[in-house]
């Protein structure tokens, strides 16, 4: 099990981000990574779970994290949500230098990530999508596989 920062980039214009980087979300979202009629890998999930900032809760924009639990261990025991959402919502213009999320979901929803690409060739093609999209917002979303 394991958690990946996804960044979800969505146009300006557009009246309620969140809720659109959540519906972009869903296609490359399933329960199980293999169809159980098929048995075969579905060819578009790319998780089994994602939320809203998350694990990931401000990195964006740089939020200092003051705890050590995830953001449900933390709910459980304090009963306080530390996750909100608009810490996980900002101009690509303005993101944290040096982010480097494991993929990047443009506004036409195209998926890209790092699998399989050396880490300085990932780095430059992140850095190109988020210059080709410097006029958009960006959500973040932790995602589960």
């Amino acid at each position: 099990m394991a958690h990946f920062l996804a960044l979800v980039l969505v146009d300006r214009s557009v009246q309620d981000p969140i809720a659109r980087a959540e519906q972009v979300m869903e296609n490359f979202w399933a329960p199980d990574f293999f169809d159980e009629e098929t048995g075969e890998r579905r060819p578009n999930v790319r998780c089994d779970g994602f939320v809203v900032g998350g694990r990931y809760d401000g990195v964006i924009w740089g939020k200092e994290q003051h705890y050590d639990l995830t953001p449900d261990q933390y709910r459980r025991r304090y009963g306080l949500d530390v996750v909100r959402p608009e810490d996980n919502l900002r101009p690509v213009s303005e993101l944290v230098p040096g982010v480097i999320p494991y993929a990047i979901v443009t506004p036409d929803g195209q998926w890209s990530d790092c699998a399989g690409k050396p880490d300085q060739a990932w780095s430059d093609e992140v850095g190109s999508l988020l210059a080709e999209h410097r006029h958009r917002m960006v959500v973040a979303i932790d995602c589960h596989c």
